[in-house]
């Protein structure tokens, strides 16, 4: 994983290692940037460092998991759609009102 550090350097993170060694190396990087994250921790710089090594230890996948889908994940747009800030295109018939499920031929006088 590729990261920025807070000078603008970017560095690659292995992916390779176990949980415990990525623990390390985030507490050993948030040690030696510790100054910079104390004094200037609203920045956008020291905001997508500190997500980025979130995220290096929140996707981290064992080796006997690695290329299976993680069906407790949803994506952003999912998540949107349920909490109704986006729109999803599909509309469940339990919303329709009973004149529009008639003409869909769903309720009233089937013949």
């Amino acid at each position: 994983m590729k990261i920025r550090l807070p000078n603008g350097d970017k560095i690659t993170l292995e992916n390779d290692k176990t949980l415990e060694d990525k623990q390390v190396i985030v507490d050993k990087l948030i040690e030696d940037w510790s100054a910079e994250i104390e004094n200037s921790w609203e920045s956008n710089t020291i905001r997508f460092f500190l997500d980025n090594l979130a995220n290096y230890l929140v996707w981290h996948k064992e080796e006997e998991n690695k290329g299976k889908e993680d069906k407790d994940v949803l994506s952003v747009k999912k998540v949107e759609e349920m909490s109704g800030k986006r729109k999803s295109k599909s509309i469940p018939f339990t919303s329709l009102s009973k004149p529009q499920r008639e003409n869909l031929g769903f309720e009233g006088d089937n013949k």
